[in-house]
């Protein structure tokens, strides 16, 4: 599927939101640890997504081994090596 986050066809690409009273508690990062792990796992060398240049959870993928690799006005399109 070439969405946003899309940089080639080898490499899944996804997106996660959460709702407001279960931010900042470590779940959105739990669950891009579970979904990178099985990632890894299934055989693939990496991920990617697009987030917006002002969402606070540009941080979470940065930590998790997100790089920058293309943007627009709006978005970073970041990718993760697995």
């Amino acid at each position: 599927m070439e969405d946003y986050g899309h940089v080639d066809d080898d490499t899944p690409s996804f997106a996660i939101s959460l709702y407001k009273e279960y931010r900042s508690q470590g779940t959105g990062t739990r669950l891009m640890k579970a979904m990178l792990a099985l990632l890894k796992e299934e055989g693939y060398e990496r991920a990617s997504l697009a987030v917006q240049k002002a969402n606070y959870a540009v941080n979470m993928y940065e930590k998790l081994g997100f790089k920058r690799v293309d943007e627009n006005d709006q978005e970073y399109i970041m990718v993760c090596e697995l």
